[in-house]
Formats: C-alpha cells, structure tokens, sequence
C-alpha cells in the first residue's frame, strides 16, 4: 500500500506541478502585467463565489460519494467471461441529489441578490456588474465535480488531474492572453471564464463515459430503507459541513474583498500571496484523493488499523514535500516580487504569504483526518467542526483585518487551521485511536533546519533570476542529501531503483 501511495502519488503530483507552474506563469507574469489589481480581484472573487455556490448545489456530494459508492461498487460477471463492475444506478442519484441541490442554492442566491450587492458594493462595486454570471459558472462547477469524483472513485485520477490542473490553466492563459491583445473586453474576459470551464465539463463528461456506461438507469430496490434514512441524514450534516468549510477556507478573502478599504485591489494582493502559499499543498491534491477510496474502504470494512496507516502514510509524505516547498518559496520570496511585472503593487502580501504558508503546513499534516470522519459513525463531527471553524474565522478576520489589513486575514486563517484542525484531531484520536504521528516525522526537523538556515545564509546576486535559480538548487541539493542520508523517503526510492535504474 505504501507503494502504491508513493507511486501513484508522485504521478499525480507531477501532473499538479505541471499545471502549477502553468499558473505560476499565468498568476505573475500575465495577471499581474496586463491586468489591474481591481480586475484580478474581480476574477478571482467570481470564480471564489461561483465555487462557494457550487458546494451548496452540490448537497454534500463531494463527501457522501466517497462514503457510499464502495456500497454500489459490485462486480459481476461479463459476456466474455471476464469481471465488470456495476454500479446499481449510482449516477442516476448522484445526479438527482445535485439537481436537487441546484433548485435550492440557485433561487437562493438570486434573493440574496439586494443584500450581497450591497456588502459588496461599499469596496468592490465592480463585482456587482456580473453577479448574475455566478449562475452558469457554479453550474459547470457542480457538474464537473460530480464527473471528476466519479472517476476518482474508479481510481483514475491521472486524467481527471490532468483536465484540472493542465487543461484548465491552459485555456485560462489563453483567456487572459486574449483579453491582453485587446480582442476581448472585461466583459467578454468574465463571459470567457464560463466558456472554460464548460468546456472542462464537457471533456471530463466524456472521459467518464470511457471508463463506464454513461446510463441513468437504477433500481430503487437496491437502495434498502435503512440506506436511504441514513444517506438523508449523512447528506444533512454533509451539506452544512462541505458549504461551512467552503465558507470558512474562503472567508478570507471575501472578507478582505469586503471589510478592508483596499477593495478588489486588496483583494487582489491577498490572492497572489495565497496562489504561492498553495503551492505547498499540492501533494495533498494528488495524494488525498488517492488515499481517500482507500480509506472509505478501510472505514466499511472497520479497519481502524490499516486507516491509521494510511493517514499516518499520507500525512507524512505531504508534510515532507510541503515543508520543502515552503522553505524553496520563502527563501525566494523577494526573488519572486522582484521579477513579478509591477511587483510592488503586490509586496505587500509578503508577510501574508508567510502566515498563509504555515497555515498550509497545519492543513496538510491534519487534512486526511477529513475522510476518515466522513467515513466514521460519527460522521457528525463535521458539522461542528464546521461551525466551530466559520465562527473562529468570521471572529478573527473581522478583528484582525481591520488591523492589518491583508496581514490580518492570513492571521486569522492561521489560527483558524491551529484551533478546528486541532480540536477535530484530537477527538478523532479520542474516539478512534486515530492520528497522523509517527516518529518518521521526527527526521524532518533537521531537514526543515537546515533548509531554512541555508536560505538565510546564502550571499545574495543583483540579478534576481540568477540568485533565485542559485538559491533554489542549492536547497534542492541539500534536500536530497540530507532526504538519502536520513532515509526519508524509501518508498520513493525503491520506486526510483525499479523503474528509472530498472533494479530489483
């Protein structure tokens, strides 16, 4: 199992590199040129928003799929004689909850129409002009997702990766490059960005119907009572849960959009500073949605012990690739505004980068305990944790943003993470004898020590692209050194010896 984590794990995460540095292009040489702070901001807010949507459209279904459908997944026997798997209708009710979902968020949204428009036309009236274009955005949200999480239950992740991190940025550098040749208004630049992601939708749609047979046909029958009375109260909880958690993540920046004087233009320095912190989970993105099947496994089958692997595994694994990263970005920091097109119009987001970086660290040593509750008897957790983690969140940013602006809204989404992530862990360890540790992780503090003391020390170059180019292999080759010689990582070299040295 191990392996087979470090091995699919490391494909996926280089897909989720790839489009990573597809957006590191995007976000800082082609947004920050050709577009002004307010229309970065405004971007980013109404595809944050149409998100946001999307989560109350979607019922839950990013969580109860993962809990259900190994109770749908059955194989029986082909024509040729060979295994099939059925699926007993599962994507006839999957699609039913979310056009149920869909008939409840949309209508809301259109009656919050006055109230919305007016918390965000004190500092960002500019969103108000599209707020009605959130609609089929958040439409293509809902049913993308619903095709990605099918395919991933499969366990087939690369392709549905590779739609979302490579195609997706792709066809959004080409939009923006677009708006930048002056063929596109800002008007035909929002308009563009529901194009996209239709578009996404469609070919995920299709790879879906590659991997199985795309019917609506189901039998009620399979679906016992007593499976459909808890699937209502799972969904309950998961909507609340899912839609608090969106909230939560997200109340950043809509706060800063709307409590901070700065506007969209504030708005616009806090993504930046976000985009780069996110980059160190991106081996949670590749590595979370391969243990997750496994663990909704493991949790049917009451396996407390081969879910704790798993969690301790993967916790693991994202901590040491993301403390790296964090230790290559943040000895870079002044590299990457120097060379960013109008970069001091977004240094100001240096210090939120930092606090948003080890807000990251927290979330991904402590993100895998998510399934793992969604696929426990106390599944409920959730919705306290939510309500505990928005109300933390709404607290925080509205006394700290006023304070220090975009500083203030990474402290708050740092204490955020250090309090709920904490108290969830701590009753998930109470309750199941379940937690991330291991003495493995004990090894990454001289890594983590040595990488931050040597991007300290380094002499630096007038050049900034040299300097970040020098600083950055320097890191790099003590990672490894210090990686091979503390033994950090022996899946991923028993992986390296087998495939690339082709030694058994």
């Amino acid at each position: 199992m191990a392996n087979t984590i470090a091995r699919e794990g490391a494909r996926s995460t280089l897909i989720t590199f790839v489009g990573a540095g597809i957006g590191l292009f995007t976000t800082l040489f082609v947004l920050t040129k050709y577009l002004s702070p307010e229309e970065v901001g405004l971007t980013r807010l109404v595809i944050e928003v149409a998100t946001l949507l999307s989560g109350l459209g979607l019922l839950g279904l990013t969580t109860s799929i993962n809990r259900y459908f190994p109770y749908f997944k059955d194989e029986s026997s082909s024509a040729d004689g060979g295994r099939r798997q059925v699926h007993h209708g599962f994507l006839f009710y999957v699609l039913v909850v979310a056009l149920l979902g869909c008939l409840v968020a949309f209508p809301l949204y259109g009656l919050l129409h006055l109230p919305i428009s007016e918390v965000f036309g004190r500092n960002s009236a500019l969103f108000v002009d599209y707020y009605w274009l959130v609609l089929p955005l958040s439409l293509a949200i809902v049913l993308w997702t619903i095709w990605e999480l099918y395919a991933i239950q499969l366990l087939h992740l690369s392709a549905p990766k590779t739609i979302r991190e490579i195609l997706l940025r792709l066809l959004m550098l080409g939009l923006y490059l677009l708006y930048a040749a002056h063929w596109l208004s800002l008007d035909g630049l929002v308009w563009g960005l529901i194009v996209v992601y239709v578009l996404c939708c469609v070919i995920a749609l299709g790879y879906l119907g590659r991997l199985i047979p795309l019917s609506l046909k189901h039998d009620w029958a399979f679906v016992p009572q007593q499976m459909r009375r808890g699937f209502g109260r799972f969904t309950a909880l998961a909507v609340l849960s899912t839609v608090g958690t969106m909230l939560a993540t997200r109340m950043d920046l809509l706060m800063v959009t709307i409590v901070d004087e700065g506007g969209l233009g504030s708005t616009a320095i806090f993504s930046i500073a976000f985009f780069m912190a996110s980059f160190i989970d991106i081996p949670t993105r590749a590595i979370i949605s391969i243990t997750t099947p496994h663990i909704a496994q493991a949790m049917k089958d009451r396996d407390h012990e081969r879910t704790s692997t798993l969690y301790q595994q993967t916790s693991y694994y994202q901590l040491f690739v993301g403390l790296v990263i964090f230790a290559l970005l943040w000895a870079n920091i002044d590299n990457i505004y120097s060379i960013m097109p109008q970069g001091e119009l977004y240094r100001g987001g240096k210090h939120a980068f930092l606090l948003l970086a080890l807000a990251k660290i927290v979330e991904i040593t402590l993100t895998g305990s998510h399934p793992i509750v969604s696929c426990s008897p106390y599944y409920h957790w959730n919705l306290y944790y939510t309500l505990g983690f928005c109300a933390v969140a709404f607290l925080a940013n509205l006394y700290l943003i006023p304070l220090w602006g975009v500083e203030g809204a990474a402290a708050a989404t740092l204490l955020s993470n250090l309090v709920c992530y904490g108290l969830q862990q701590g009753l998930l360890w109470h309750r199941l004898g379940i937690h991330p540790l291991s003495t493995r992780q004990l090894l990454l503090l001289p890594l983590v020590g040595v990488l931050f003391l040597l991007g300290w020390l380094l002499p630096s170059w007038n050049n900034s692209w040299i300097d970040l180019i020098l600083r950055s292999a320097a890191l790099l080759l003590a990672t490894l050194g210090l990686g091979y010689v503390l033994g950090l990582s022996p899946e991923a070299e028993a992986f390296v010896r087998q495939r690339i040295f082709r030694q058994r």
